[in-house]
Order: C-alpha cells, then structure tokens, then sequence
C-alpha cells in the first residue's frame, strides 16, 4: 500500500529529493504499523515524539491504511 509521509524539523534533510510542500510517498506491506514505517525511514523514537495519521496523534502499534497521511514531528529540545 501507498502512505504518504510528511516530515517536520531536521528530519526532512535526510531524505535527498523530499519535496517539503508535497512530502513523499512510500510503499509499505498492507500489514504495515507506524512502528514499521517509521522504521523504514530510519527515525529512531529520539528522532520523533510525535506521530499524527490523518490529523490524529497515533501510537507506534496503530496500523496504516492505503492513502493515509502520516507526519512525523520531531522533538524540539531548546532552553
């Protein structure tokens, strides 16, 4: 299945080609959980504290579905 993935912060800058208005699109198994994709991207839990799939804040364990928007918000550390 297709999901697309949007990425804040730093972490859009590992991704050569990211189009930062658009995100990319990634293909994913139809089984697939955000704990997968986020393993997929390589963003670590230190990478990102926040997930949101379709404006709503989801766990590592929620599973996907074709056509969702996923955005991964990195920690802001600050002082």
């Amino acid at each position: 299945m297709k999901v697309n993935v949007k990425l804040y912060g730093t972490l859009p800058q590992r991704f050569k080609d990211y189009d930062s208005e658009k995100g990319m699109v990634i293909e994913m198994p139809e089984d697939a959980c955000v704990a997968e994709l986020r393993s997929f991207l390589g963003i670590t839990d230190a990478d990102s504290s926040l997930v949101a799939m379709d404006s709503l804040i989801v766990k590592p364990e929620h599973k996907l579905s074709e056509g969702v928007r996923v955005r991964f918000f990195q920690r802001v550390f600050g002082g």
